[in-house]
């Protein structure tokens, strides 16, 4: 009892506290559904877009907060699946021969010194080359208006620029995934 007032005082009052939104499984859904589309070029869609579509279909079965996230990130990552797929059926003959073509370019970057400057002096190929100038290898150039020859060409002039990377100068086989798609394709990309 207070005293001075004549009041009894019984505690302070509670405000009753509004529950938590749960959307963690949503916002998850959004950000890997972003990642996901953002990541396509890098192969990582696979590992983004399916998490993005569990974790949305999650937050909606359970009526979690956040349905707007969840169906957003559900829908980029179907849409990111889907794209990639659009690009695998499209693009399978590119697909086959990717790896052929990897090592080639490889082996191209490695021995450039003489392979270039043989090209230049009187188009020889090398002998691992040659193959693209016979089938199938050469039909899937034409597919894309393309040779081996418009291809040395386009990296004979990027060997001149000093544009290719150099064994050495952190140069390794296996780093030339990247560059082994832009360069023997630049051609054919303009």
């Amino acid at each position: 009892m207070d005293y001075q007032n004549g009041y009894e005082q019984v505690g302070t009052p509670q405000i009753p506290q509004a529950p938590k939104p749960k959307v963690g499984f949503a916002i998850a859904s959004l950000v890997l559904g972003i990642v996901s589309l953002i990541t396509i070029c890098c192969g990582l869609q696979f590992i983004a877009g399916p998490l993005a579509i569990i974790f949305g279909i999650i937050s909606l079965t359970k009526r979690m907060d956040g349905t707007g996230m969840a169906v957003t990130g559900l829908s980029t990552g179907t849409l990111s699946l889907l794209l990639t797929l659009v690009v695998l059926i499209t693009n399978g003959d590119l697909i086959r021969y990717a790896g052929t073509m990897l090592d080639d370019f490889s082996q191209v970057l490695e021995e450039q010194d003489e392979v270039f400057p043989a090209y230049e002096a009187d188009g020889t190929l090398p002998e691992y080359l040659l193959k693209y100038t016979e089938p199938p290898y050469s039909q899937f150039l034409e597919s894309y208006d393309s040779s081996i020859y418009v291809i040395m060409d386009a990296l004979l002039e990027n060997y001149k620029n000093g544009e290719l990377p150099k064994p050495g100068e952190g140069f390794t086989a296996k780093r030339t995934v990247t560059a082994g798609f832009v360069l023997p394709f630049y051609p054919l990309l303009t």
